[in-house]
């Protein structure tokens, strides 16, 4: 499973933890990024038994954002990096950060860390530009400075 990636799944995917049905640990992450995304429970399980599930399950489950056909896959997966690619860097990496945080942190460190990167993005080009293109009703071009 990848799991510290944006994920879109065709219908035909299937993920699996099957390191246990060879006496091995899981690795690459698994045993991070899994209890993140479901609860530590379904994560003993899916590490436990090494089973095999579809894409509609691990969309259920929240390990996969989107599950279309296998026709459907290469568009929804360029759709998603285009929307991504448009999308202010300095912001997304700031909330990407925060996200991560976040599960080590109290509310008090959440805030302050909020404040923060809220005065970097303000401060940043792309900030000048979001409220600009706001204001002028159009589309920002956000370029990561």
């Amino acid at each position: 499973m990848g799991l510290p990636l944006d994920r879109i799944a065709s219908t035909e995917a299937s993920f699996t933890q099957s390191f246990v049905k060879v006496g091995l640990n899981p690795d690459w992450g698994g045993t991070y990024f899994l209890p993140r995304l479901v609860t530590s429970n379904k994560a003993c399980e899916l590490f436990f038994l090494g089973e095999t599930i579809k894409a509609e399950e691990a969309a259920r489950l929240n390990i996969v954002n989107q599950v279309v056909s296998a026709e459907e896959l290469e568009n929804a997966t360029q759709a998603l990096a285009q929307r991504l690619k448009v999308a202010p860097p300095i912001a997304i990496a700031a909330a990407k950060q925060a996200v991560y945080m976040s599960d080590a942190s109290d509310l008090e460190e959440m805030l302050r860390y909020e404040t923060e990167s809220q005065i970097r993005c303000f401060e940043s080009e792309d900030g000048h530009e979001g409220v600009r293109a706001f204001l002028e009703k159009r589309d920002p071009i956000f370029t990561g400075h």
